[in-house]
């Protein structure tokens, strides 16, 4: 018998563009039966969760079918194929509304990608993906389990005065739905997963190839999201490198080897495919979706072999958003039956760090909330009258779409993950400094970072008993600290070693100090440090506070001690002290081989 295993389960991630933007280009097959085609009348852009398409009578009982928006312009166009060059992705119609030249389609799920004005806009069997590109395909680390952010619905009891209820509920209503999970205590391996719970992350390459030629720019804009970016002079950018998006607009100095790191957000991004040129312009396909907006000239220089790249990841008002996919596949391997779910507009609440002696460097997505969920299964066999729910409530497509939250989507199977290559990071390689000093004798260390979101309901237009948060906004950020010490030798009671950890009791004296060493301007605090190396050009650096530099005055100030009891036990074990901490900010900097992360 054929039953669903947790170790044939498997979970990928990819960034959002747009916060519920699932990024996945899907083409499935334009339907030839009175299909429904039409072009956007007014430019979409990511995040959307409706498009205005103009006139057109197709429209009609079109909810519960599903339309593939870009790809291609105008009505008659060729349907898409393997070398379009524009995004296209598949959304489902909730509801219509209308009439004339402005006709809008309700969609199920927010758009991932920018869409101009024109794009076609065409219902798709939604059973027939003839081509596609796959980008929820990364993996966070290395992880045994898994909590799923599947919906929670709000079932209310409601109890009405004059019937036979006799004290009982007389009827229960829906109400709103949740969506929160976790994925805790996976083996960090790479930088990917960092920035999600922190904010933004920049990254440099170590050199440039140094040639005029291999040097690019953004023909149009490039939109926070994109997997396909319009660049000039491309010839000479051969499919496969690696490419440093500089975020300026002239090349600074003139030089070509050393990396420009003025712009505000740059990143490295990596060819996967691309069309001829046409004139000075040359469509190119991602590796991975662009992290950030980036202006019309926006230099564009080619990464010399075998580079070292060093990631940098700061606070952020905003969090980048996330989409979850897992896949279940049965224990006889049978596609047909896979079990397919995906989470969108995932925001991280809550994260920590972690590492104890003799283990590996940990990391965890503790909190994540969700906007809403989709999956593939198109219709039940019990429960309620008629045939199933596909025909009683959408008048469904060829595939039967009647189930809640159904959406065409790709099955992500082994062959299409990017698992890390990469070692992972051992205690025993970490380094951590506190007062400005190595302390040798940390037993384990935790950090935890705290986002507050809020999911929000807000009064709107919600179809498909699509109940969940309208967003998600950031909370007041807070980190904390807890270390296990175990003290260095004793030292006479009268050394004043204030600013090295020098003593057994150097802990003691910074927790009655509480950060504050008689400035006038007040307390300082004192800076962290914790390094993991894995060897040369290969390591993970904590900075507390993020500038490195603990000071006092607002937006300033480092670490505080907010317990370390020194206490007693009876074991006649050396003396250890159990550390809590509070901060302000912190900066992890990641130096790696590795130049795109989602």
């Amino acid at each position: 018998m054929a039953i669903l295993r947790s170790d044939q389960s498997q979970l990928t991630f990819a960034a959002e563009g747009a916060q519920g933007g699932d990024p996945e280009l899907n083409q499935g097959t334009r339907e030839t039966s009175s299909p429904f085609v039409n072009d956007l009348e007014v430019a979409a852009n990511a995040g959307d969760t409706s498009i205005n398409v103009g006139a057109n009578t197709n429209i009609v009982g079109k909810e519960g079918k599903h339309v593939r928006i870009g790809g291609i312009t105008g009505t008659t166009g060729a349907d898409v194929g393997s070398t379009a060059i524009l995004e296209y992705e598949i959304r489902r119609v909730e509801f219509t509304s209308g009439s004339g030249t402005s006709t809008i389609l309700y969609l199920d799920r927010p758009l991932a990608f920018y869409h101009a004005a024109g794009a076609q806009v065409a219902e798709v069997n939604a059973t027939n993906t003839t081509d596609e590109h796959l980008y929820i395909t990364n993996v966070p680390g290395v992880y045994e389990s898994v909590s799923v952010p599947d919906m929670v619905p709000s079932i209310e009891p409601r109890y009405y005065l004059g019937t036979a209820a006799k004290r009982q509920a007389a009827e229960f209503y829906a109400g709103q739905q949740t969506y929160s999970g976790s994925l805790g205590g996976m083996v960090l391996l790479d930088a990917g997963p960092l920035r999600f719970p922190i904010g933004k992350m920049v990254t440099d390459p170590s050199a440039y190839l140094g040639t005029s030629d291999h040097v690019s720019d953004f023909e149009t804009a490039g939109k926070k999201g994109d997997v396909f970016v319009n660049l000039q002079n491309a010839t000479n950018l051969d499919v496969g490198s690696y490419l440093h998006c500089t975020d300026e607009t002239s090349i600074v100095g003139g030089s070509l080897t050393v990396p420009i790191t003025s712009g505000t957000n740059r990143e490295v991004i990596r060819i996967k495919a691309k069309s001829a040129a046409t004139g000075t312009s040359t469509m190119v396909q991602l590796y991975t979706p662009l992290r950030f907006d980036h202006l019309v000239d926006t230099n564009i220089i080619e990464v010399a072999a075998s580079p070292y790249y060093t990631h940098t990841i700061t606070p952020q008002n905003d969090l980048d958003t996330l989409s979850w996919h897992l896949h279940m596949r049965d224990s006889t391997e049978t596609s047909a039956n896979d079990f397919d779910r995906r989470y969108y507009g995932g925001m991280v609440d809550s994260a920590s760090i972690a590492g104890e002696e003799g283990g590996l460097l940990t990391f965890g997505w503790d909190t994540v909330n969700f906007m809403g969920m989709v999956h593939n299964q198109t219709d039940q066999a019990i429960g309620g009258s008629g045939t199933g729910i596909g025909t009683n409530l959408y008048s469904g497509d060829s595939a039967g779409a009647g189930m809640p939250k159904y959406a065409a989507m790709n099955s992500i199977t082994s062959t299409d993950v990017d698992f890390p290559s990469n070692n992972p990071y051992y205690f025993s390689q970490g380094v951590v400094k506190l007062f400005g000093s190595e302390i040798a004798r940390i037993r384990n260390f935790s950090i935890t970072i705290n986002n507050a979101t809020e999911p929000r309901y807000y009064i709107s237009g919600r179809y498909d008993r699509n109940r969940g948060p309208s967003e998600i906004r950031e909370g007041r950020k807070s980190y904390n600290m807890s270390c296990t010490l175990a003290l260095p030798d004793s030292v006479a009671s009268t050394a004043t070693t204030y600013t090295g950890a020098t003593g057994a009791l150097e802990v003691f004296k910074q927790l009655i100090l509480e950060g504050n060493y008689g400035e006038a301007a007040g307390a300082r605090g004192f800076n962290v440090q914790i390094v993991f190396t894995r060897g040369t050009n290969d390591t993970i650096t904590i900075d507390i506070p993020g500038d490195g530099t603990a000071n006092t005055g607002i937006n300033a100030q480092g670490a505080f001690i907010t317990s370390a009891p020194h206490n007693v036990s009876g074991d006649g074990s050396a003396l250890q002290v159990d550390v809590d901490m509070i901060f302000r900010d912190l900066q992890i900097t990641v130096v790696d081989s590795q130049g795109t992360y989602s």
